[in-house]
């Protein structure tokens, strides 16, 4: 069944040519217990390599049953190895993190038998080598007699017709090594059993024919006792009906390489765990892939939101794309009808009746207990259910706060202690002055909430509930910023042109016709010889200007102010004309004349506004005045933030790949033992695939679950998990394990090329 004619086998090393045996010529058969002897070096071991397909030969030609093995591909040999050659070798080779059961079990996946069909066959075989009480035990525990049988029973396993043995006992005491020869015969009936060995004695009462070697050549072929069973074919030649049987088995038989899905998968996550120390440092080089890959793209998120504010609106701060302004043509103020005639346009959402409240952003600052919160000013009453501490404000210094339950920034533990804190607040936008406020109490955003203010061009860190009163102080403000002040007082028209900075706001104890101004103003006004003890405040807006007669009753300076004013700095208050609310509201208050309507898609905002328009109104599109300070800037902004993702995902797909392939050298021995067992190329890439995909799956979901949890602040998370949630959100999560799974396939690959590119017997040999 086995012939060898004039086969040589040769090797090259630093230009050196030696010859491994040379015009070698044997004819096999199966029952046939042969036995090839010889010193040390002289070629037995080389051609056994050679008859088991685990190396090449250069000359000559070996025969399978009749077909020509010369001109097999790769893949044709592991067709071989997998279907005649049952491998035993000195050291064993067995999977030592393998039970006894795992390791027979093994061979017989490789061949593509289906798993729960093996199992009665895998258990007689470890009967028949005597080790049943041993099935679930790891290799590693084992004597070397019992690792030599698991060897045999191995190479049983397959039930393939030739095994071959190399020094099988060689690492054994003399009782071992003699029952594991009298198995290895009693176990090979009808099998072609080719044994090399260096002690002769041992093997020659089961020994049909020996063959000894020197020098590389056969120098005897003597023939012991009658094979087992009938000689198949003659010296010399064998009949094309049988090289024809040959090819007809080999084509009907499993393909090499169809290890199934399922078995693929169960090897692959058993070689996940059965080592914890490799396991462990993989799971660490994930984990430093995968952190490093959040850390980039959030940065890389976070860039991208600069370029994107880094435009600019001169007057609005909810720039929403989704939002239209709307003023009456004939410049007078909103009715009711006119409310209700917006509304009832179609893919209006809402009509936003105190408009001006929506481009107001209300500052709580405290050094003492360090924080600075910004807000959106909403009225308080109807927000009750919403709080989790505290009350409601029963007093126009008083405020609630609701921020989102998941904002990284914000937490209940500080919110506890600003709680009936005073707090310095100004308007943001208007510019008004600093004012004495109190947060009673706070609570979570509804998810609507959320969703709406997420929508806002200008960063929010929640709302703040007022009472009405303060929320008609808040709106008159807003309209003050957007009017023209300017001050006849005396002979002078003071504007913030020629005088510098002045701002007017509601004063300490003001009296409604009274007016407060810094001391040099009321002297810029006088006579010469004194100040002035009156003054005209003009208020233009683009709707209507309004006046007020006023009498200065007080000035004030950098050494009265806080007895006037109330207030220790100066430069805080320096420029402020402090008037009653009531000539205050009578200057910027009525603000109705501009709405806002918010359309139900952004998509159709700019339909919206041609109704509108259609309607008798003017509209302008907020979103189309929201322009970029410098559009080339963000262009390259854009482009190098790419880059830079691109070199960082770079860089750490090599320091990965450079860690594995040191990790990974501890698992070579396993991928050679496994391609000398019938693995085959794409067999070892899958196993090594799963491997890696299975421990990059736990380290993304840990390291996923870390950062929304601490989005969440469902523990102490440290700050840079905190900075990390403030910028991924679901899809993220989605679009980052895509790119890290197309990683870890990438890593797999290119190791497995690296494996690959020494041949089953050299890796071998490297191991061993």
């Amino acid at each position: 069944m086995l012939r060898l004619d004039r086969v040589s086998k040769f090797y090259s090393a630093g230009g050196v040519v030696s010859s491994g045996f040379s015009k070698v010529s044997l004819n096999f058969d199966r029952g046939e217990f042969v036995a090839i002897t010889g010193e040390s070096g002289s070629g037995k071991s080389t051609l056994l390599n050679v008859i088991s397909g685990l190396d090449s030969f250069e000359e000559g030609e070996m025969y399978v049953e009749g077909a020509p093995t010369s001109g097999f591909s790769g893949r044709d040999m592991e067709d071989y190895r997998k279907k005649y050659i049952g491998n035993i070798f000195q050291t064993f080779n067995l999977i030592n993190s393998y039970t006894v059961y795992q390791n027979v079990e093994m061979v017989l996946l490789l061949a593509g038998y289906d798993r729960n069909e093996i199992k009665d066959k895998v258990r007689d075989i470890i009967k028949k080598v005597g080790l049943s009480e041993y099935e679930k035990t790891k290799a590693s525990k084992l004597s070397g007699g019992q690792k030599q049988r698991v060897a045999i029973a191995r190479a049983l396993a397959r039930e393939t017709p030739i095994i071959v043995a190399d020094e099988p006992t060689g690492n054994l005491d003399s009782k071992s090594a003699a029952d594991v020869i009298k198995l290895l015969h009693d176990v090979s009936e009808d099998k072609l059993v080719i044994i090399v060995t260096h002690n002769y004695d041992q093997v020659e009462p089961y020994v049909t024919r020996k063959i000894t070697m020197h020098d590389g050549r056969v120098v005897e072929d003597r023939k012991i006792r009658t094979p087992q069973v009938s000689e198949i074919s003659q010296a010399g030649g064998t009949s094309a009906p049988e090289a024809e049987g040959f090819e007809k088995k080999r084509k009907e038989t499993k393909t090499p390489g169809s290890l199934s899905f399922g078995n693929t998968l169960r090897l692959g996550v058993r070689n996940t765990f059965n080592l914890p120390a490799k396991f462990m440092l993989l799971l660490f080089v994930f984990l430093f892939l995968c952190g490093g890959t959040f850390m980039a793209y959030s940065s890389f998120k976070n860039l991208g939101a600069a370029a994107a504010g880094s435009g600019y609106t001169d007057y609005f701060t909810e720039a929403r794309p989704d939002r239209i302004v709307v003023t009456k043509t004939d410049r007078s103020l909103f009715t009711d009808e006119d409310y209700e005639k917006l509304a009832a346009l179609e893919n209006v959402k809402s009509v936003e009746k105190r408009d001006l409240l929506m481009d107001t952003e209300i500052v709580f600052n405290s050094d003492e207990i360090g924080y600075y919160i910004t807000a959106a000013p909403v009225r308080a009453e109807g927000l009750e259910n919403l709080l989790t501490a505290g009350r409601m404000p029963e007093a126009d210094d008083e405020a609630i706060f609701l921020f989102a339950e998941d904002d990284p920034y914000i937490s209940d533990s500080m919110m506890d202690l600003a709680l009936d804190e005073v707090s310095q607040t100004f308007d943001n936008n208007s510019g008004t002055g600093y004012s004495d406020m109190k947060i009673v109490g706070y609570g979570y955003l509804t998810e609507e909430m959320e969703e709406y203010y997420d929508d806002t061009t200008t960063w929010i860190d929640g709302v703040a509930g007022f009472t009405d009163a303060k929320l008609e102080d808040f709106e008159t403000a807003k309209a003050a910023s957007g009017s023209s002040v300017e001050i006849d007082i005396g002979n002078k028209i003071i504007t913030a042109e020629n005088y510098g900075y002045f701002n007017v706001v509601t004063g300490p104890s003001m009296e409604k016709g009274e007016v407060l101004v810094p001391e040099e103003m009321a002297y810029m006004g006088g006579d010469g010889y004194g100040k002035a003890s009156e003054l005209t405040l003009n208020a233009v807006n683009p709707y209507e200007t309004k006046s007020a007669d006023l009498k200065i009753t007080k000035t004030y300076n950098q050494q009265n102010v806080a007895t006037v004013v109330g207030v220790q700095d100066y430069e805080a208050v320096a420029g402020n004309v402090y008037i009653s609310r009531e000539d205050y509201n009578d200057l910027f208050g009525n603000a109705e004349y501009q709405a806002s309507v918010i359309a139900d898609d952004s998509r159709y905002a700019r339909d919206v506004r041609a109704e509108i328009e259609d309607a008798g109104f003017d509209a302008f599109y907020v979103y189309e005045g929201y322009a970029s300070s410098n559009a080339s800037m963000t262009a390259i902004l854009n482009t190098f933030r790419t880059v830079i993702l691109a070199g960082v995902l770079a860089v750490l797909f090599f320091v990965s790949y450079f860690i594995i392939k040191l990790i990974f050298k501890s698992r070579n021995s396993y991928f050679s033992i496994a391609r000398m067992l019938g693995a085959t190329k794409e067999n070892c890439a899958a196993l090594l695939r799963w491997d890696m995909f299975v421990v990059f799956n736990i380290a993304y979901f840990i390291l996923a679950a870390l950062v929304a949890g601490a989005g969440r602040e469902a523990y102490p998370a440290p700050s840079i998990l905190i900075s990390l949630a403030g910028y991924i959100d679901s899809w993220d999560y989605v679009i980052l394990y895509a790119v890290l799974c197309i990683l870890a396939v990438l890593l797999a690959a290119r190791y497995s090329r690296q494996m690959f590119k020494k041949t089953a017997m050299n890796a071998h040999r490297e191991e061993v």
